[in-house]
């Protein structure tokens, strides 16, 4: 009798514990938990994607054409697996242009695909088709036989063509030619945007050249409008017609480099904005002494995300303007300063000099901690609302003291993050604001001849020695 108790005791437990194991397996899966145990964050999404994710009430179904074979194809189905997770609206299909050429042709007809190696998104008919090149970057190293990866953009284009796609538009941002700007069809490394120009397309956004000559006003189609180094003056109306736009909520980014006057200057004092004929240094932040690194980032929607360092090259002081006592006006600008230099920087006037220092005599302006120099602003004016309750757009303004950090060879740290920031802020498209490419990090082990062998050794003859030596003791001690 008591060894029946003792068995039915025993089979309680084993059933007992299979229930235990299918509670257990039955709260998991509707509860998951994932961790990212790694030291990489290439699939982690930001804070802007998670929240664009759960309010997300539409079907995305992502049709996502890659061979298993390509570079990028498992980094996108990692990330897609995040998508997923994140959001039950994300539908994935899966198609191999290779295995599949009867679904990849019925497909590519749907979608107008000429190429593979592309994903595609598409909400309710509207579709948007992302490429491999706005995905990654890749880069053919010497000796090597295949392209490696050098950034990975795949969150960025992800979610601008989700976002894009739930807003039914696309904005288009001219950019002002025919004064000697900088233009994003120009590939050149030393003076071309063309990186820029791809960074902004990747993000869901149109981008058009622009000359005023011959045009009555800027397009009614512009969401804003840059103007990138300009070397030439201006004319009268071509700045009344910048003017004017920008007082029609318009949206504008000038970028102004040093020792350059563009007829610009009067219509940005109306603005709020101070411009000196100047160079800045920082000794404190700098590598060559003509480059300032910004570290410091003022509060503002355009740098709150912004954790990295940003790079100008000869820049000019851009500060807000100091108003006298009761000249404001109620519908007056407000101008917000949105980096600035170290306690150790000045604002040098004396240019020509070959090794340039401050001096109180010539004009120079140093920084100090109640009023350090700012090398860039955002402006806005008008309110959001008006007492009938009828929505206004304010106007908005960014300006920054240098244009050659976005040249194509110029594109480190964050210089990218920066610009693509001030675009969504002018567009008023905070949640896409700081959703930055991920570089790809490498990491390598390297041995000496020397070392190689002796881990060889370890492993051929150390581990199995070591493993029978802890073997014959165990076996001797169960002999005693």
């Amino acid at each position: 009798m008591k060894r029946t108790l003792t068995n039915l005791n025993s089979l309680a437990a084993v059933l007992l514990a299979l229930v235990l194991v299918q509670m257990i397996g039955w709260v998991s899966l509707r509860n998951p938990v994932r961790l990212n145990v790694s030291d990489r964050t290439y699939y982690e999404l930001s804070d802007k994607t998670l929240r664009l994710l759960k309010d997300l009430e539409k079907e995305v179904r992502v049709t996502v054409f890659f061979q298993e074979e390509h570079g990028l194809y498992h980094d996108v189905k990692n990330l897609m697996e995040e998508y997923q997770y994140r959001s039950r609206n994300i539908q994935v299909e899966w198609v191999d242009p290779a295995r599949d050429p009867a679904l990849t042709e019925r497909l590519a007809a749907k979608y107008g695909l000429t190429e593979a190696q592309v994903v595609v998104f598409d909400i309710g008919g509207h579709f948007k088709v992302v490429k491999q090149s706005e995905i990654g970057e890749m880069a053919m190293e010497r000796g090597q036989k295949k392209p490696t990866i050098k950034a990975f953009n795949g969150e960025q284009a992800f979610t601008s063509a989700i976002y894009g796609l739930i807003q039914g538009e696309t904005p288009k941002v001219y950019f002002l030619a025919g004064h000697g700007e900088k233009r994003t069809s120009e590939f050149d490394s030393m003076e071309g945007y063309s990186r820029i120009g791809a960074a902004m397309l990747r993000d869901n956004l149109l981008v058009e050249e622009l000359m005023l000559s011959g045009e009555t006003g800027i397009p009614e189609d512009a969401a804003a409008l840059v103007i990138a180094g300009p070397e030439k003056m201006m004319s009268s109306v071509e700045i009344e017609m910048i003017e004017d736009y920008l007082n029609r909520s318009g949206r504008v980014m000038i970028m102004l480099d040093a020792l350059k006057e563009t007829g610009l200057e009067p219509m940005l004092s109306r603005w709020g904005v101070a411009l000196r004929n100047d160079v800045v240094f920082d000794p404190e932040n700098t590598l060559s002494g003509s480059d300032v690194h910004i570290r410091r980032y003022h509060p503002h929607p355009i740098t709150m995300e912004m954790n990295s360092i940003v790079q100008f090259i000869l820049p000019r002081s851009v500060m807000p303007k100091i108003e006298k006592a009761g000249s404001a006006s109620e519908d007056h600008p407000m101008v917000a300063p949105l980096f600035v230099t170290s306690d150790k920087s000045w604002s040098e006037t004396q240019v020509d000099d070959s090794s340039p220092k401050y001096d109180a005599g010539t004009g120079d302006i140093k920084g100090t901690p109640e009023n350090p120099i700012s090398l860039g602003v955002a402006v806005e004016r008008g309110t959001s609302a008006t007492m009938l309750d009828v929505q206004i757009q304010p106007s908005r303004l960014v300006v920054f003291g240098d244009s050659d950090f976005l040249c194509n060879d110029k594109m480190v740290g964050g210089n990218e993050d920066l610009f693509m920031s001030a675009v969504n802020w002018l567009l008023e498209r905070e949640e896409l604001i700081a959703i930055a490419s991920k570089p790809i990090e490498e990491v390598k082990l390297s041995f000496s001849r020397k070392q190689l062998r002796s881990l060889a050794w370890i492993n051929v003859a150390g581990i199995p020695a070591a493993a029978m030596v802890l073997g014959l003791v165990v076996w001797s001690r169960r002999r005693k």
